[in-house]
């Protein structure tokens, strides 16, 4: 585990998943400077890389705790200078579910032909993911302030997506964990869980799917501010939302019954999973991405796209 892992795992122990509204560790993260890690100090954040926010992000959806980590520290991205109020991220002129708007003072627009600009909330309709997050609708009517130096619509789609895999990844880790605690300690005739080969399968099956979106991940990681970003992030993107789907159907299977009451803390992690698949982007939709890409780039580069 890496420093800023354990770190992240000190301030998120014990905090409480079923805390409903802003989290109360959200205050703590906002006081460590975490939605400005990965903007440079010039820029009005703390420093740190891409990794590191991604490595706060996984950690925090393994613990299952929901809060704006994600949209804050991409609207600190585009805004630079840090202000005193949290404006959150919103990819295009689409206001319809907007993540934790209720909790902004400010919304960050980044439109796919148009200029970006902030935007004061304005009106606000409550609405909620299937984890009972924040996805409200808007309708903003106060002054916007153009933010002609703000990324464009494709960095800050990318962005957005590669945290929402870092993010899946976390959850997945956290299902996982909480599968492999069962199975270890459960027994059956007198043995635990694990001893029986298709459930040692099973688990090792989840496992699988989290090394390859770890390596996933890290790739879109390294790959950011090159050519080969965008294409480094929708195999990310793809990748996290697949093991989504397999570990949360998997988690739920080797728990039984036990895995779909509201007292145990499984649903916490698998309604995330199922919830922040479809979100910065469905995986059809950045399948269809990916092929166009490789469709355009001819068959020599292709393979180095897959061999770099």
């Amino acid at each position: 585990m890496s420093l800023i892992a354990e770190v992240a795992a000190d301030v998120l122990s014990g905090a409480d998943p079923q805390a409903t509204g802003l989290h109360p560790v959200w205050s703590t993260m906002v006081e460590l400077g975490w939605p400005q890690v990965g903007v440079d100090e010039s820029r009005g954040g703390v420093g740190g890389t891409l990794q590191d926010l991604t490595e706060l992000v996984a950690a925090t959806a393994a613990h299952g705790v929901g809060v704006p980590l994600v949209e804050v520290s991409v609207s600190r991205w585009i805004l630079g200078a840090e202000l005193e109020t949290a404006p959150l991220v919103v990819t295009t002129t689409d206001a319809a579910a907007v993540p934790w708007a209720r909790y902004a003072s400010h919304v960050v627009v980044r439109p796919e032909r148009e200029p970006a600009f902030l935007v004061e909330r304005g009106e606000v309709e409550h609405g909620e993911n299937l984890a009972g997050e924040p996805r409200d609708a808007l309708r903003a009517s106060g002054a916007t302030t153009p933010l002609p130096d703000a990324p464009s619509h494709e960095d800050v789609l990318a962005r957005l997506a590669l945290l929402n895999s870092a993010a899946l990844l976390g959850a997945a880790r956290g299902a996982y964990e909480h599968t492999r605690e069962h199975v270890t300690r459960r027994e059956q005739f007198g043995r635990p869980l694990v001893a029986l080969k298709a459930v040692a399968n099973s688990l090792a099956e989840m496992r699988v799917h989290l090394v390859a979106t770890e390596a996933a991940v890290s790739r879109a990681v390294r790959a950011q501010n090159s050519e080969r970003a965008l294409v480094a992030t929708a195999a990310a993107k793809i990748t996290a939302a697949r093991t989504a789907t397999s570990i949360a159907r998997t988690a739920h299977q080797l728990h039984g019954a036990m895995g779909v009451t509201r007292e145990h803390p499984l649903h916490h992690v698998t309604r995330k999973l199922w919830a922040w698949r479809d979100e910065c982007g469905t995986e059809r939709d950045w399948s269809t991405r990916l092929g166009r890409t490789a469709l355009a780039s001819g068959e020599a580069e292709l393979w180095d796209r897959f061999t770099a």
